[in-house]
């Protein structure tokens, strides 16, 4: 049976979720007899579904509009390395949930553990299930890293750098440990809360829904910890290793996970901030002593309508600018 090697990207998820028909499978096993290198891209791609847990991934998302794009991206490139395929491939299949699942190997002596990435891109969120079907949400810019098992026995350990929001499943006995950036940690049994710690930020911030959890921060061996109760937040500053409790209802700080855009009596600052990971761009306020805060509940309107409600509401005024991030090829837009 022949095959058409523009067509295959849009035949592998139906193929991986076993509702190709009969004809589709002889195709996609007529591309798997071609070379070992074929052979090595389907199992890259089943190794993603088992991973992401992508048939749920596959109820948000239309998988031919998304391998549009993808098919695109191949033509006239055939001889690229599997790899570089099976992650353009992963691309589509996995919006809104960056392509880069990056499998690698810790060196041990009894077994050697498959650890997988999972990251979104800016202005996106995305959502993963856990081999301990804990449920994690990632918000822009997220990197997770968790191991493909959670071995018997021992602690369920992840490591977060970014913004998630986390509904642990509770297994007694087991903790489950969120690594974050700066040393700190947070401790978990059975819990609902929301992390944010990106790299560049100042602070870390845990904000605890439901149950219990532990934040550990400080230089070894004077290591602290902090016990939250649910509607508390706690904001550490790296700087000087200090943690503060805050009382909250937690709408502000994980309205995103559900593409709302929440603000009460936030501070202009943070409400751009906000509006940074939630539309992917990147703000310059060109006048520091503005100090208006805002109240308000936005839900799928573009960007500039939010823009416009903070002009018609406190008198600032914002446009783009020309250039562009480097790195993360962000909008610019000034405020002042």
């Amino acid at each position: 049976m022949d095959y058409q090697e523009n067509d295959i990207a849009s035949l592998l998820p139906r193929y991986c979720e076993g509702s190709a028909t009969p004809e589709e499978q002889k195709q996609v096993k007529a591309f798997m007899q071609a070379s070992e290198e074929n052979r090595r891209i389907v199992r890259q791609m089943e190794m993603l579904y088992l991973a992401t847990d992508t048939a749920r991934v596959l109820q948000q998302v239309d998988p031919e509009k998304a391998f549009a794009k993808t098919r695109k991206r191949m033509h006239g490139e055939r001889k690229s390395g599997w790899w570089k395929w099976a992650q353009r491939i992963a691309a589509g299949l996995c919006l809104p949930l960056l392509a880069a699942f990056l499998v690698e190997y810790y060196a041990n002596r009894h077994a050697a553990i498959p650890m997988l990435e999972a990251r979104t891109n800016p202005g996106m969120t995305g959502s993963i299930v856990l081999p301990d079907s804990t449920i994690v949400y990632l918000n822009s810019e997220t990197s997770l890293r968790y191991p493909a098992s959670f071995s018997r026995g021992r602690e369920r350990t992840v490591e977060l750098e970014g913004e998630a929001y986390f509904e642990v499943k509770k297994e007694k006995g087991r903790r489950f440990i969120v690594c974050t950036p700066r040393q700190t940690q947070i401790e978990v049994t059975g819990t609902t809360f929301n992390v944010e710690a990106y790299e560049t930020d100042d602070h870390i911030t845990t904000t605890l829904m439901e149950g219990k959890v532990y934040f550990v921060y400080g230089q070894n061996p004077e290591k602290q910890r902090q016990e939250l109760s649910p509607g508390e937040k706690l904001v550490y500053d790296p700087a000087d290793e200090e943690a503060h409790l805050y009382p909250t209802d937690g709408k502000v700080e994980t309205s995103w996970k559900d593409g709302r855009v929440v603000f009460d009596n936030t501070p202009l600052p943070e409400a751009l901030r906000i509006l940074e990971k939630r539309y992917g761009v990147k703000f310059i306020l060109k006048n520091p002593s503005l100090k208006n805060a805002f109240t308000g509940t936005f839900t799928n309107q573009r960007l500039e309508r939010i823009l416009e409600y903070f002009k018609l509401s406190s008198h600032i005024r914002w446009c783009y600018v020309d250039g562009k991030d480097i790195a993360q090829q962000k909008t610019h837009i000034e405020i002042y």
